[in-house]
């Protein structure tokens, strides 16, 4: 990217082009802080330059990130480091002058970040520092969406209190807590909370135990801090605390535990927890550690094989996902070859969706119908609450010409995901199909119950008008949107077309009854509702011409004509004859060679008449 030739805010928010998003590079960043400080006080004075520079940049760059939990770790790091600094050197001058040496980078990069950040505009996450720490409350909205998160996490797990739902499955068994919540097929993946979700994946019991690990390493540390004389103990124990400190922080608001870059500092927490302490040449002691070591490496093995099935699961999810960005246009593979390398482990993506969704969706593309049923139906048993298997499910059906059933799937899909718009549009159009008006006002009511936008308005009235729903009760529900949606031109513009198309039946209804007067109001009314109208500009033309105004005829003639091209030559034939009342020939043979020139049967004859 072209840094220099985008906005403040998009540059500033590609600043993780290479880390997944801007919370994995801040928390990243952060938990390497701890390394940095404490190599400050390790080494003399061309390294610590080194050092102090590394660290203004890297605290430059978590403030820019503006992430609130990175940034409230690295603030918690430095009051930690602080307590160190003082704790292993004492109070003095010397250690005093050493802990502003190493505030000075915060100092500079909260000026440096805030004067940064005062340059982008309309943007809620990058504010200020302060102003980004000020949004931790339930007003805001990504705050409130992490607390309904945390609380559906705790809904499910007490569905399973004992053993849990498995490894892996928070981000499929949570999809039904989050159907009326969250839009289209978004779904949370994670609760945002390594403790509830490890909670709800393996039952209450183990969550406990895992967060006790986090306080039992706390505990053994900040008593080695305190209570031991050896100053390379105290200075790993520090450092444990400080690198735990911001994974525990990211584990409460985040996700580190699926992230290989956090990950790694868990093992190195947990490690130096081990190694931590005084050396002893005690056999038993010896043994002890030995066996310890032995065995992590065997339980070490079994993960590393669960690790190489993982990473060929990630193969096929990448080819799936670029044949899926291209459209399945020129795909690289088929849908047999997607079944052929399904892995035994795991059997969804990490966007939840089973594999075998996939392979239907490839064999739909293929045109082997039954073949996509078939691993659509595979797909709903391991992932039955996405939707899109029914929705993919309903375009078989109709591609097979069985409309009743792709009604069916149609229902079943948008009540499954019910803020999805696409399953709604295309459920209310198999509505309308089948001429179901109350189905239709059913789907639009349970729609804006959660998601409320215009657009759902205009999807509906536009499926009710073409279900040949009362125009007056059409009307009505239209009126109703345009309440709740007062500025919205959409629905304006839907209500002027069904009035525009109101008013010029009643016109003809009056021009066959021979009361020219109410005809002329209503054409008149037709054209106010719909200013650009060429239809009503006909009508209001003819009107003219067969009362002999033939100048007001040319007019409404004219417009229509700028407003759309008729192809029947039609339109062109009376301007001619416009013209020709008005004793205008050059003009009106004009028109005529147009008329003829699409072929209108009547101009030829007056162009031999008029125009030779």
């Amino acid at each position: 990217m072209n840094f220099d030739k985008v906005s403040l805010s998009v540059a500033l928010s590609e600043l993780s082009l290479s880390t997944g998003n801007i919370n994995i590079l801040a928390a990243s960043l952060t938990i390497k802080i701890p390394f940095l400080l404490l190599g400050f006080t390790h080494y003399l004075q061309k390294r610590r330059i080194f050092i102090f520079i590394t660290l203004l940049l890297v605290t430059t760059t978590i403030l820019l990130t503006a992430a609130r939990t990175a940034i409230i770790s690295t603030t918690l790091v430095y009051i930690l480091f602080i307590i160190y600094n003082f704790k292993i050197n004492s109070f003095s001058k010397a250690t005093v002058l050493k802990t502003v040496i190493l505030i000075v980078p915060i100092l500079v990069t909260i000026a440096i970040s805030s004067s940064i950040l005062k340059k982008v505009e309309n943007n809620s996450r990058y504010t200020s520092i302060t102003g980004r720490l000020e949004q931790i409350n339930t007003k805001d909205a990504a705050t409130n969406a992490r607390l309904v998160t945390w609380k559906n996490t705790f809904d499910l797990a007490k569905t399973k209190p004992l053993l849990g739902l498995g490894l892996g499955n928070y981000k499929v068994e949570s999809i039904p807590f989050e159907k009326t919540q969250n839009n289209d097929s978004a779904i949370s993946l994670h609760s945002h909370n390594d403790f509830l979700e490890i909670m709800a994946e393996t039952g209450f019991v183990n969550g406990l135990i895992y967060i006790s690990l986090f306080i039992l390493i706390v505990l053994i540390n900040a008593k080695r801090f305190f209570k031991s004389d050896q100053i390379e103990i105290q200075s790993l124990a520090m450092l444990t605390l400080m690198v735990t400190v911001v994974y525990g922080m990211d584990a409460l608001l985040n996700f580190p535990m699926f992230r290989a870059t956090m990950m790694i500092f868990l093992c190195l927490i947990i490690i130096f927890t081990i190694i931590n302490e005084s050396s002893s040449n005690e056999p038993d002691t010896k043994l002890v550690k030995n066996n310890f070591y032995w065995l992590i490496t065997l339980i070490s093995a079994g993960t590393i094989y669960f690790a190489f099935l993982g990473y060929k699961a990630s193969k096929l999810e990448f080819l799936i996902k670029k044949d899926n960005a291209a459209g399945y246009k020129n795909t690289v593979l088929t849908g047999d070859e997607v079944i052929k390398r399904i892995p035994k482990y795991k059997n969804t993506l990490t966007t939840a969706e089973s594999f075998y969704e996939y392979a239907g969706i490839y064999y739909y593309n293929e045109d082997k119908l039954d073949q996509a049923l078939k691993y659509l139906s595979k797909a709903d048993k391991i992932n039955p609450y996405f939707g899109r298997i029914f929705f993919y499910k309903m375009l078989v059906a109709n591609k097979k010409g069985n409309i009743d059933s792709a009604y069916v799937y149609g229902k079943q899909a948008f009540y499954m995901r019910p803020r999805n718009i696409n399953f709604y549009t295309m459920s209310i159009q198999f509505a309308r199909a089948k001429k179901d008006t109350a189905e239709i006002l059913k789907e639009h009511k349970t729609f804006i119950q959660y998601r409320n936008i215009p657009q759902a308005w205009k999807l509906a009235a536009d499926e009710l008008k073409n279900a040949n729903y009362n125009d007056k009760n059409l009307l009505q529900f239209i009126d109703k949107g345009i309440k709740q949606f007062p500025n919205d031109t959409i629905l304006l513009k839907e209500k002027n077309k069904i009035a525009t198309v109101d008013y010029i039946g009643k016109a003809q209804s009056f021009l066959n009854a021979k009361n020219k007067v109410k005809a002329l109001e209503y054409y008149n009314k037709a054209l106010k509702a719909d200013p650009t109208n060429a239809d009503v500009m006909q009508y209001l033309a003819f009107y003219y011409f067969n009362a002999g105004d033939y100048k007001q005829s040319l007019s409404y003639f004219l417009n229509a004509l700028k407003n759309r091209q008729f192809n029947s030559g039609r339109t062109e034939f009376f301007i001619a004859n416009c013209y020709l009342k008005l004793n205008d020939k050059v003009n009106a043979c004009k028109y005529f060679e147009i008329s003829n020139s699409k072929n209108f049967p009547d101009a030829k004859p007056q162009i031999i008449q008029n125009c030779k």
